[in-house]
């Protein structure tokens, strides 16, 4: 009886933060929500139906591809704001002194975290529910099998970039130092690395170090034959270069995996010694 009331101890703090870090993020919530709607619209409705010289494609699983073109935006700029002030902006406002002697600082960072995860998850629900439903519209059959594939390696990713950016939070100045570095490192940062490691390696080394690249694989298994071979050679203007496609599906889950343990480890390090 007395583990259970320490238990619910524990609990009832991470649940009042999770709901509390909801509620305070209702304004990027409804943004986030308008825009993944949004962009549903234009792709599945504009594009598809009133502009008549863009035919759909031949299979669901295509549409499906073509669907995900701008889901890595929003997975990589809802994952920078939602996650960014997880740890710093405790510091950076100071807003620690106050809630650290009524709080445990772990139970804080753990509610603020899984309340962000739960909101950025439901986003993502949101996107793929709407994409199948289209879907099945076009195409009048059952939900191709990969989507299902897809929507858990998009969750799995999820957590690996939320891991990343909350790493980064645990040792930034600010919030918006935060946003600005983890965005310029996903979105321009891990390409030009990625094209440096290609050109100099001669397309022997896999950029797997690349949390962005481990991300390919969200659309590249929706493909009804998985990409072979996974690099492929191009030529432009006599000069032969190439680019790794996607990382294999035990591979991909894998490193996410251990990215996501990594992270965790090393902002929980960045955290503990962290002080006001």
């Amino acid at each position: 009886m007395r583990e259970r009331n320490n238990l619910l101890t524990d609990i009832k703090p991470i649940s009042y933060t999770i709901v509390f870090e909801i509620k305070k993020q209702t304004k990027k919530i409804i943004f986030f929500t308008v825009f993944t709607l949004l962009i549903i619209f234009l792709q599945n409705v504009v594009l598809q139906t009133l502009i008549t010289i863009n035919l759909l494609p031949l299979t669901q699983a295509d549409f499906f591809i073509n669907g995900l073109g701008f889901f890595n935006l929003i997975e990589l700029f809802s994952t920078c704001l939602f996650f960014s002030g997880v740890i710093c902006e405790e510091y950076s406002t100071n807003t620690g002194y106050i809630l650290f002697p009524k709080i445990n600082k772990y139970e804080l960072i753990i509610g603020k975290y899984l309340g962000n995860l739960i909101i950025v998850i439901l986003l993502t629900t949101l996107f793929y529910s709407f994409l199948g439903l289209f879907g099945f519209y076009y195409y009048g059959s059952q939900i191709n099998i990969r989507l299902f594939y897809s929507y858990g390696i998009a969750l799995l990713h999820i957590i690996a970039l939320s891991s990343f950016v909350t790493f980064f939070s645990s040792f930034m100045k600010s919030v918006n130092l935060t946003i600005i570095s983890t965005v310029l490192l996903l979105l321009i940062g891990f390409s030009i690395i990625d094209l440096i490691v290609t050109l100099v390696g001669a397309g022997n080394v896999e950029p797997l170090y690349s949390i962005t690249y481990l991300g390919n694989l969200i659309t590249t298994i929706l493909n009804e034959t998985f990409p072979d071979p996974r690099y492929i050679e191009f030529t432009i203007r006599n000069i032969t270069t190439g680019t790794w496609l996607t990382p294999s599906i035990e591979m991909g889950i894998t490193l996410m995996i251990i990215y996501i343990v990594l992270y965790f480890i090393l902002g929980a390090v960045f955290f503990k010694r962290r002080q006001l």
